[in-house]
């Protein structure tokens, strides 16, 4: 059975919305519009001197980051409508029932308080502040890809899925028979015994739907 990797990054990456969402808003200068356009001026002028003069500006280092805040709130946008999307399709059906469901999602919380909300108390204005910051978000990355940690996802919280831990009590699976799994479903009671629909994302998740 195949991971969607595709899936797997583009939920990462929606994990870290609401980080990207409040330090665009926290590092926000009203003065880097003024400077934008000021630089807008200049190279419309073909005064390229100005692009030389640009890194040593204070608020530089500032307005990269600004920058790729919208680029990963945008980039993270785009995968909650392809996640809305594949649910559609490619589902498979075998006559699968599940036990030991467990309610989890209040699992979103948990990572907003231990990975979220310590990176927004960081200083990003400084070379070494965003420097410790890349870094942090390399191995938050890093740990994400390699656990099953992506499923903590606060965006689904808010958008109304919920994310349960199961057993299959019958599946043609073998490799998920008996073992822990997570499920991401919406608008459904998932129930001891249920028989299900799933698509399969990666490591032990999987999307899940009361099969009809």
């Amino acid at each position: 059975m195949t991971e969607n990797k595709v899936i797997k990054k583009k939920l990462i990456i929606q994990s870290f919305m609401p980080l990207f969402v409040i330090l665009g808003i926290k590092n926000y200068d009203t003065e880097m519009w003024k400077l934008f356009v000021k630089l807008m001026d200049d190279l419309a002028d073909k005064n390229w001197g100005i692009v030389l003069r640009i890194p040593g500006h204070p608020l530089f280092l500032t307005c990269i980051f600004e920058f790729i805040c919208i680029f990963w709130v945008l980039y993270a946008v785009c995968g909650i409508f392809e996640f809305n999307t594949m649910q559609t399709s490619n589902f498979v059906s075998q006559a699968e029932s599940i036990v030991e469901c467990e309610n989890i999602s209040d699992c979103g919380v948990a990572f907003f308080m231990t990975y979220v909300l310590p990176m927004i108390m960081d200083d990003l204005g400084t070379v070494k502040g965003l420097l410790i910051f890349i870094l942090l978000m390399i191995m938050l990355w890093l740990l994400m890809w390699k656990t099953n940690l992506y499923y903590q996802n606060p965006i689904l919280t808010i958008l109304g899925y919920e994310i349960v831990s199961f057993k299959f009590e019958h599946t043609q699976l073998s490799n998920f028979q008996n073992k822990n799994c997570v499920g991401i479903t919406r608008k459904i009671n998932v129930e001891e015994g249920m028989q299900i629909k799933r698509q399969y994302i990666a490591d032990n998740v999987f999307i899940i739907y009361k099969d009809l």
